[in-house]
């Protein structure tokens, strides 16, 4: 299994359960009908109690990952059947392989919500939200290219429109949007152009919201999500080149033997 440990702090055993299992179902480490590791095995492998275990397998399956049937023990779901949705579901989806798909699909899902929502903000946004919007705003620009300062006010930004829509369907959204969010702000964290060239494109999102202006805050908004898929894309690139340089390195190192 993946060392997680460092995601893992402050939560509950059971939380631990659930995601450990959770993140080797996303990850394909255990496929679709396959027959999951019994009760003795699973507490042998995580050293936990069968409470805790039958607990956390009762989680996952209201995510629609596995079935558990009697005398047949448990079996990973078809993913068309998952929840996939879930937030916690998309957070493990972020530590999966096919990295490249799973952005793409997180800013279909990012482009067809948030520009929505900054429309319907522009006419329902109340004063104090615009205040803790300028103050996010603020904060980004005063976190210059330090990408850890940088990213709290940056999803505060965007949290903060969502909950500005005022509808309830919205607010039902907002917790798989902001994992959405996070995701794809974290994958731009090394985008080579920085952080501080999305500003701009914040403030007009500001401004417009601001002025109350719906077209205009939905459109800013559609252009800031683009920029930012073009800053993930751009900061794969970057990493892979890296990666491949790494590599060369060590060949040359090692007199050509590494592969």
């Amino acid at each position: 299994m993946k060392d997680t440990s460092s995601s893992l702090r402050g939560q509950t055993l059971v939380d631990r359960v659930v995601q450990r299992i959770g993140q080797d179902i996303v990850s394909q480490r255990f496929r679709p009908g396959v027959a999951l590791p019994n009760e003795t095995e699973w507490c042998e492998q995580l050293g936990i109690s069968r409470s805790v275990l039958r607990e956390g397998l009762r989680v996952l399956v209201s995510k629609n990952l596995i079935t558990i049937r009697s005398r047949l023990g448990g079996r990973v779901r078809e993913r068309s059947e998952w929840n996939l949705l879930d937030p916690d579901i998309l957070s493990w989806h972020g530590h999966g392989e096919d990295q490249d798909v799973f952005a793409a699909e997180l800013f279909e899902l990012r482009r067809t919500i948030e520009p929505a929502a900054a429309g319907l903000a522009a006419a329902r946004i109340a004063d104090e939200q615009l205040v803790e919007l300028r103050n996010a705003y603020e904060a980004m620009a005063r976190a210059g290219e330090d990408t850890v300062l940088f990213f709290e006010p940056d999803g505060r930004f965007h949290r903060t429109i969502l909950g500005a829509v005022g509808n309830s369907l919205f607010l039902a959204l907002a917790q798989t949007v902001m994992v959405a969010l996070e995701i794809t702000l974290r994958m731009a964290l090394d985008a080579p152009k920085g952080q501080q060239q999305s500003l701009p494109l914040h403030e007009a999102v500001l401004v417009a919201l601001e002025r109350r202006a719906p077209e205009e805050a939905s459109a800013a908004m559609l252009r800031l999500v683009d920029a930012s898929e073009r800053d993930v894309a751009e900061a794969r690139a970057a990493r892979a080149g890296k990666v491949k340089l790494e590599v060369a390195r060590l060949r040359r190192a090692a007199g050509g033997r590494v592969r």
